[in-house]
Order: C-alpha cells, then sequence, then structure tokens
C-alpha cells in the first residue's frame, strides 16, 4: 500500500499519524500496516506500508526515497553534478557511523536553491540536518536556523519511493510530485504534474491570537535579542530622568516598562496595546509597577482623553511600528501624548536588511583567499507592501496552530516622513545588530563578520519642539 501525502507533511497532531490510522480503520484484520520507510517527519510525500506480523522481518524490504528539498543560499556543487555531504550527525539515532547525504541542484534564484537529494540510510532527520550543516538549511526549517518562510511550510518533499515488492523481488517505484510552490520559489516552470498545494489563509491577523506564543517567547528568555541588544539601547536613548512619565505604545506584555520598573525613582509607568490578552499576562507581572491598558496604539489621543492621562515626558514603540497598518496616525498620537520638549524611541527591524521574505543570508567565496563570505541578499526595497508571515513555520508545518502576524514594510524615509509630518524632529539614529555567535565551524568566523557588518535593528529618537 502506498499513500501519497503531497501537501502536508506526515506527522500531524501528537499521537495521531497516517499508520495508526490505517490500522484502527483495519483493527479486524490480523496483520498490521508497518512503514517500510522513514519518512522526514517535518517531509510531504510519499509512504509505502505493508501488512507484517510480529515474526516479519522488514529488513528484506529494502527502499530509498527521492526528496526535492528548497534550501536558503546558492548551493554550490563545485565542479561536480553531484555533492556529497558525509559524517555523522548529532543527535540522530543511526546506526551508521557515517550516514551520507547525496545533492544535486535543480535551479538556483531569489536566494534560495531547489535541490534533488538522497540519503543513506536516511535515519530521521538527516537531510535537513545534513544541509544545515553545509550552511543551507531547508526553508521554513526553523529548528536547523532557516530565516525564511517562502513556501509557509517546510520545503522538504519525498517525491520518489523505490522500494523491491517481498512478492516479487522486483524494484519498485512511486512517485508524487513536489508542490508547484518549490519551483516557483526559484523562478523556475512547475512540471506539468506539480500540486497545488491548499495553504489555509489566516483570517485574523492582530496580535491578540499570537498573545500566549509572543509571551512564552519573551519571558522564557528565548528573545535573547530584547535582553542583550534592544532594552540596553531603548533605555540609553531615551534617558530617562527621576519621576518622568514613560508612556508605552503597543507595549505588549511590558517588557520595556518592566525593565524601567526596576530602576530607583523611576516616575509613571503606562503601556497601551490592542490585545487584551497581552495586556493581561503585562498586568499579573507587573502589577501596580505600572499601568496597563487596552487601547488602539492608532487612537492614542481618544485613549488618552478616556483614561484622562497627562502627557508624557518620553514615549517608546518597541518593534512593533512594523507590524501597524496606519504608521502616519501612530505618529501624530504619539506627538499629541507628550509634552513640549518630550522624546520618542522606535526601534523597528532594519528595513533595509531584514525585510520579510525579500531579504535572505548567501553565500560566495572570496576571490583572493577562497574564503567562505557570508552576504545579504536584497530583492526589494522602495515598494511599500504588507506580508503575512507564519512566525513558527516548522511547528506549523508538523500540525501544530501557525502563529501568522502582519509585517508592513516601509523604506526608512517613510518612517522619518512621518515623524516629520507629526511635527517630531529627529535627532538621532542608530543601527544595532545582533550579538550572537557562532559555534566552531568552518564558516563560524565569516557568520561572525557578517552579523557584526550588516545591522538587525534600526532605532530612532525624535523630540517634540518647545
Amino acid at each position: 500500500m502506498v499513500v501519497k501525502n503531497p501537501g502536508q507533511p506526515t506527522k500531524g497532531k501528537p499521537g495521531v499519524s497516517v499508520v495508526s490510522l490505517i490500522n484502527e480503520h483495519l483493527a479486524s484484520r490480523s496483520e498490521r500496516y508497518r512503514p517500510v520507510h522513514e519518512l522526514d517527519e517535518m517531509a510531504s510525500g510519499t509512504i509505502a506500508l505493508v501488512p507484517v506480523r510480529e515474526d516479519d522481518d522488514l529488513r528484506e524490504i529494502r527502499s530509498s526515497a527521492t526528496y526535492l528539498a528548497l534550501v536558503e543560499g546558492d548551493f554550490d556543487t563545485g565542479a561536480d553534478p553531484e555533492r556529497v555531504i558525509t559524517g555523522p550527525v548529532p543527535g540522530l539515532m543511526t546506526k551508521s557511523s557515517s550516514p551520507v547525504t547525496s545533492v544535486r541542484k535543480i535551479a538556483t534564484a531569489n536566494g534560495l536553491t531547489l535541490l534533488r537529494v538522497r540519503a543513506r540510510p536516511d535515519a530521521p532527520g538527516q537531510v535537513r540536518a545534513h544541509l544545515a550543516s553545509a550552511g543551507h538549511p531547508v526553508v521554513g526549517d526553523t529548528e536547523h536556523g532557516s530565516q525564511r518562510d517562502d513556501v509557509r511550510r517546510v520545503g522538504l518533499h519525498a517525491e520518489e519511493l523505490r522500494l523491491r515488492h517481498p512478492g516479487t523481488g522486483m524494484t519498485e517505484r512511486y512517485r508524487c510530485p513536489a508542490p508547484a510552490s518549490f519551483h516557483r520559489a526559484v523562478n523556475a516552470e512547475p512540471p506539468a504534474n506539480a500540486r497545488e498545494e491548499n495553504v489555509p489563509q489566516p483570517t485574523n491577523l492582530g496580535w491578540d491570537q499570537v498573545a500566549g506564543w509572543y509571551d512564552d517567547l519573551i519571558t522564557s528568555g528565548s528573545s535573547d535579542h530584547h535582553e542583550k541588544t534592544v532594552l540596553p539601547g531603548v533605555e540609553r536613548l531615551l534617558d530617562l530622568q527621576p519621576r518622568e512619565r514613560l508612556l508605552d505604545v503597543a507595549c505588549g506584555q511590558g517588557v520595556l516598562l518592566d525593565q524601567v520598573s526596576r530602576v530607583p525613582d523611576h516616575g509613571p509607568l503606562v503601556g497601551v496595546d490592542a490585545s487584551p490578552a497581552l495586556i493581561e499576562a503585562g498586568t499579573r507581572v507587573l502589577r501596580d509597577e505600572a499601568t496597563l491598558i487596552v487601547g488602539d496604539a492608532r487612537r492614542l489621543p481618544e485613549v488618552m482623553a478616556e483614561h484622562r492621562l497627562e502627557p508624557f515626558d518620553a514615549a517608546a514603540c518597541v518593534l512593533a511600528l512594523m507590524n501597524i497598518d496606519e504608521l502616519d496616525s501612530v505618529c501624530r498620537g504619539i506627538a499629541a501624548s507628550l509634552r513640549p520638549g518630550g522624546r520618542f524611541v522606535g526601534v523597528i527591524l532594519h528595513p533595509a536588511f531584514r525585510s520579510p521574505q525579500t531579504t535572505a543570508w548567501g553565500w560566495t567565496t572570496d576571490g583572493r583567499t577562497g574564503a567562505p563570505v557570508q552576504f545579504r541578499r536584497v530583492d526589494r526595497y522602495m515598494t511599500e507592501r504588507a506580508s503575512a508571515i507564519v512566525m513558527n513555520p516548522g511547528k506549523a508545518a508538523a500540525g501544530q496552530k501557525s502563529v501568522t502576524t502582519t509585517t508592513h514594510h516601509r523604506p526608512i524615509g517613510a518612517y522619518i516622513t512621518a515623524l516629520g509630518a507629526a511635527g517630531l524632529l529627529v535627532d538621532t539614529m542608530e543601527e544595532w545588530t545582533s550579538r550572537r555567535s557562532s559555534e566552531p565551524g568552518p564558516r563560524a568566523e565569516a557568520e561572525n563578520i557578517a552579523r557584526a557588518e550588516i545591522p538587525m535593528f534600526l532605532a530612532v529618537r525624535a523630540r517634540k519642539p518647545g
């Protein structure tokens, strides 16, 4: 029996699988079905199942699979059409001391490469781990460092399965064409038999639906960028004086306010966010240290009037302006909430280098030294656009609920213009890099150089005249 699963990974909700469903359906029969090939749990494709009894030996059914993998970067196979990746893969349970993954390039474009891959012995996770170790993680595979989500899933598909039929001894092949999106991602024309995936589109792009995920991300310490780079930088630019009043716009669960509340002699702290769930989470932590209000950042004057708030000495908006559609309204509201002489600090992902779906890491070689060089590719910059982003593509592909938000890309000039039109004068602009460091390896130095030279965040400080 061969089950073709072209659109989604074989692993869905915990405890539910194709195998278990078939066995449940055929519970009255004496045999049970077992897969003859350990398909990567994050891949879609073909699975072969055979009826077996307890004493049957499946090792006589020799099987192998060919995957199509969409990976980040321009995968270099060198002078040979095929590149072989060898060596043990940490964390993989395999009897082989040196798993082998063979790779052929199909097409390259847009900072991505479509590959045809075969693995021996094809232990669970081997393909993804080996490709990541070569510096080319599979798109959507956040477990191995992927930063792109071009096909709204993990870009791995078992295209062909070969096995020796236990009855005839003949080798049989079963094919399940990869989704058309894999080919389109590299500007290639999909084969005539390519499958169109029915990817569900998000119906609610508000932050209340992702509040639990975002709260876990920040409070668990998983977001080291906040702790090491963003929050210290915001505090320095705000330069709060004793008893000064601070407004945190689109405050989330109040991470900045929590940080400021630990400073002696801090003034009144107020946070505004449209997500009731995030406000509730922040209130549990901050208690009486700050006032958190459910309100629309695009309607700050109304929020100020409703809650009878006095003008603030300072305001901040941390990594949220790019998630709000009405930038002009937010900037006007911030200006109205400040006293004359008050200042505003805003931080966003750097629009020139970190725009979702149009920027990505790539690799080349230094022509003089032959050393690897990591670069940041930029496809588009000037055009303003909105993009729905799945924040947990790996887990979503495994059957968990998608965490989806909307990011609004704007060039840097759009932010400066909006602040100026609101009556705020920009006096400082800073670009902040990631402070992470790569584990030792052949590309670690190049990765660390790129990380230190290509900024991740853009910070702006503006003042209200008076």
